[in-house]
């Protein structure tokens, strides 16, 4: 197994009906076991967590733990809840299912809400108070706020089961803060994909990121390129999955509409079922806009999939 490891927040697949799609779920997260990438199940935002029924969050974790577990880390990401009660009911919950580490966000802002240091400290001592299993956080500013470093730092310092930070939406500086601020060795911090290039030499543990849900064995490639010190190509593929990512922020404001796209194009496994609400497949002029630019960016991995897919590239 790699030292290093990308945790992808993983899609989820449903059918034509709308419906969880179990077999076409394994069948996507066993791309991962194959890539040796770790996932991270049920994200609010790329696994459309919110918009998943408590028995589907449930069995989204049964089957992950069933396709990967002692192959690849396979973790628990629930989705933010805005009270400490909600948020201690789904952490048990994939407790429950035996993954491998449950994240934890901090209170979700709903209605502008942002929580003072006190009152994000006591979040997580509700949370947590009585749970010993290993615990991930993660400072992400899609929730509606920033928590400082040191806030963070002090949640490892009370809670001695956190055993891993997610940076998501940060830079270098938030980064190398918290890693002089953290006296705890044991606690791993997984960067975002934006200034891996220096984060990974500088102490990250590994990748977080949405864009392995399309490109497993491209971001594979990267961290397999960064361990064995071949920089100059690993800098070839920061600048592919680069664009790749400039490509799809046109489709953003969170990921499931062009992770669905991208699906759906490439005719992965669940494409049929696409997006939940409050989520709607764009029109279909808008999604061959989409392929024409994804199949335009001549990645390897995507060209590998669109000839499985039966498609036909143009060579520029």
């Amino acid at each position: 197994m790699p030292n290093l490891t990308c945790l992808c927040r993983n899609l989820t697949t449903f059918n034509k009906a709308g419906e969880l799609d179990e077999e076409a779920f394994r069948r996507f997260l066993q791309r991962f076991v194959d890539a040796k990438l770790g996932v991270y199940l049920a994200s609010a935002g790329s696994g459309e967590g919110h918009a998943l029924k408590w028995e589907e969050l449930k069995r989204v974790y049964e089957i992950g733990v069933a396709v990967c577990k002692g192959k690849i880390p396979v973790n628990a990401n629930p989705p933010e809840q805005h009270t400490a009660r909600m948020a201690r009911e789904h952490t048990l919950l994939a407790i429950a299912a035996k993954v491998d580490v449950v994240n934890v966000y901090g209170p979700a802002s709903w209605h502008g809400f942002k929580p003072t240091d006190q009152e994000y400290l006591a979040y997580y001592d509700d949370v947590l108070n009585g749970i010993h299993y290993p615990i991930a956080i993660a400072p992400n500013p899609v929730i509606g706020y920033m928590p400082s470093p040191a806030l963070i730092v002090e949640v490892c310092r009370k809670h001695r089961q956190v055993v891993a930070v997610n940076l998501s939406g940060v830079g270098t500086d938030y980064f190398l803060e918290l890693k002089a601020l953290l006296p705890r060795q044991d606690v791993e911090i997984y960067v975002p994909f934006p200034d891996s290039f220096n984060t990974l030499q500088l102490g990250g543990t590994g990748l977080v990121s949405m864009e392995g849900n399309i490109l497993p064995k491209t971001f594979r490639r990267y961290l397999d390129c960064y361990e064995q010190k071949r920089f100059d190509e690993m800098a070839s593929i920061y600048a592919d999955i680069s664009r790749f990512i400039r490509h799809v922020r046109r489709w953003q404001s969170s990921t499931p509409r062009w992770l669905k796209m991208a699906m759906r194009i490439l005719k992965l496994p669940g494409w049929e079922g696409g997006v939940r609400e409050p989520y709607r497949m764009p029109p279909d002029a808008e999604v061959q806009k989409f392929a024409d630019g994804l199949l335009g960016l001549g990645l390897p991995e995507i060209e590998e999939q669109a000839r499985a897919a039966g498609l036909e590239i143009a060579r520029r």
